[in-house]
């Protein structure tokens, strides 16, 4: 089971990517992306969805929406 330092990254890596964290967050999740290869390649799958997503060139979800995919993957992450 991933520690809180996993849980917190995982959680935020959108925003990480989207740099929508204060610098104090984003240093620390960066950190810990530097020195956790699982969380690391979580983060590489996450920057590529948003990667070929925004090739799409439509617009951004509705937050609501973002929100309830967001819930799914932990609650999916969380019953494995």
């Amino acid at each position: 089971m991933p520690g809180r330092e996993c849980e917190e990254a995982l959680d935020r890596l959108f925003e990480y990517i989207d740099d929508e964290l204060p610098d104090d967050e984003l240093r620390r999740i960066g950190d810990h992306l530097k020195t956790c290869p699982p969380c690391e390649a979580e983060h590489k799958i996450k920057e590529k969805i948003k990667n070929l997503t925004s090739r799409t060139g439509g617009d951004a979800a509705p937050e609501e929406l973002r929100q309830r995919i967001l819930a799914s993957i932990r609650s999916a992450r969380d019953d494995h």
